[in-house]
């Protein structure tokens, strides 16, 4: 029998990855695994900077909650491809700041345990995540 599911496994295994459907079976439980969110940091022309969760600005029940999410990951994956885009992006979006220089972040969670939440924690504290720097670039309308 092991042989059989082995040898289906090696014809539908491009299936499988493509449709995520590889995972193992306990990927929910115990412990869930740890996820990662986009930010960036805008510096305006006075030197204050502002902080953006993009994320939260989403619906999770309107369409473009896919492909915003999907958008972040690929910039977190790849931001030497996709960085230079999203910077134009935002600069654009946030041209009302007055926008010299944005940063790219990716928070990667870290180990967060139900006593810390039953204490009024969030598990993006600080405390809990890392902060990776993926991109910081300039805008390209900004004043030298």
């Amino acid at each position: 029998m092991w042989q059989l599911v082995q040898s289906l496994r090696t014809v539908f295994q491009p299936y499988l990855s493509f449709f995520r459907l590889d995972n193992l079976w306990d990927f929910f439980a115990p412990n869930v695994g740890h996820g990662s969110d986009f930010r960036y940091v805008i510096e305006d022309a006075a030197g204050k900077r502002h902080a953006f969760v993009p994320s939260a600005d989403l619906n999770w029940y309107h369409p473009r909650h896919l492909w915003f999410r999907a958008w972040y990951l690929a910039i977190m994956e790849n931001p030497d491809r996709n960085g230079d885009l999203a910077v134009e992006f935002f600069c654009r979006k946030h041209a009302d700041l007055h926008p010299v220089s944005i940063t790219l972040q990716e928070y990667q969670e870290g180990d967060f345990t139900p006593e810390d939440h039953l204490s009024g924690k969030d598990r993006m504290d600080l405390e809990f995540v890392t902060v990776n720097t993926l991109k910081r670039a300039k805008c390209p309308d900004s004043q030298p």
